[in-house]
């Protein structure tokens, strides 16, 4: 990864990518379709950076007095439990509309600097995952993926409806009882088979696109999120998340502070939708969310730390740069509220 700093520390315009110090090995045997995706993904995060310097600052100037009164407003657990009530629609829209402006803060601080984690040159060399070039797509674990298109891949039968799970909103933990959709379920049954998908699995082999167009593809890559906490703070972890049709969770992690690369290992929990995963042989820190989650461009990930400590943390996309035959172009934020669909009983009580 080399000596990158964190992603606040960023001048703009942003440094050529020829200009960067890890360029030498990043551009190693790469063709030109590579060479043309690098050019316009540099040139579309200068647009979108020219484009959004306004709204930067207006969301840094009020970031402080907005989450003061989303943290007042959530803390007051009693005035939220009836999800019908209009003041809780209206709070859930507020904090909606806060993670999309720091996930697009995320976007901007990131720009492209951070292009080379998970494409085919770093799982070639992470020495556990897929070996050699992948010239037609170098980015393939970028790609992100539809509801209807996950849903295809890993069930057999008609999908159900998507679950999208509002952590802080409508799962709360609060000590030993968890609100979901404002029932209250035991922590320890809610929490313990969420972690146990991510503990009890094996590391499923690495995900690697398909050797031919002919064969049915084993794995499907979800994209390449960055974790930050919701309020502040620049993201310091990546991940690569991609599922297979029985259901297991594979992938990757990358620290950007210390450079450590590791896979990851996970479940899908078909009938409840739970997704969870562990990096390397860890198993006292789990990260779970939902497959419907993972189809968005930001979404809530609750981080369970042992048995007794629960985080709600802020997942966010990474977009995938652009192909090489189309337009350079601005990515812009998916900022489609998502339903509060119910969450079945039986998805906290299996």
């Amino acid at each position: 990864m080399g000596d990158r700093g964190g992603l606040g520390d960023r001048e703009r315009p942003a440094q050529l990518p020829q200009d960067r110090p890890n360029w030498s090995e990043r551009s190693q045997n790469r063709n030109e379709n590579w060479n043309q995706r690098v050019d316009k993904r540099h040139e579309s995060m200068q647009q979108r950076n020219e484009n959004r310097q306004q709204r930067r600052d207006d969301f840094a100037k009020n970031r402080e007095d907005r989450w003061d009164n989303l943290e007042e407003a959530r803390n007051d657990r009693q005035d939220w439990r009836d999800q019908n009530r209009e003041d809780w629609q209206e709070h859930r829209e507020d904090m909606w509309d806060y993670r999309f402006d720091r996930a697009d803060e995320i976007w901007d601080n990131a720009g492209d600097f951070y292009d080379d984690v998970f494409d085919d040159h770093w799982w070639g060399g992470c020495g556990w995952g897929h070996v050699g070039h992948y010239p037609a797509n170098p980015w393939w674990w970028w790609a992100p993926v539809t509801w209807a298109a996950a849903t295809t891949f890993v069930y057999a039968t008609a999908p159900p409806q998507p679950i999208y799970i509002d952590y802080g909103t409508n799962v709360i933990q609060e000590g030993e009882t968890v609100y979901v959709d404002n029932k209250p379920v035991p922590a320890k049954q809610y929490n313990e088979p969420v972690v146990n998908l991510a503990v009890n699995v094996e590391q499923p082999a690495p995900p690697a696109p398909p050797t031919s167009a002919d064969k049915p593809a084993e794995w499907m890559p979800l994209g390449v999120f960055a974790l930050a906490q919701e309020e502040k703070g620049e993201p310091v972890m990546f991940f690569q998340v991609s599922i297979s049709k029985d259901g297991k969770v594979s992938g990757g992690y990358q620290s950007v502070i210390t450079g450590d690369q590791k896979p990851i290992a996970g479940q899908i929990d078909k009938e409840t939708q739970n997704v969870a995963w562990r990096i390397g042989d860890n198993i006292e820190t789990v990260f779970a969310t939902t497959l419907a989650n993972l189809t968005q461009d930001v979404s809530t990930l609750a981080i369970h730390f042992g048995k007794d400590r629960v985080q709600n943390w802020l997942l966010v996309r990474m977009p995938e740069p652009p192909p090489a035959d189309k337009p350079a172009k601005a990515p812009e934020l998916d900022r489609t509220v998502p339903p509060a669909n119910p969450i079945p009983v039986n998805a906290t009580t299996k």
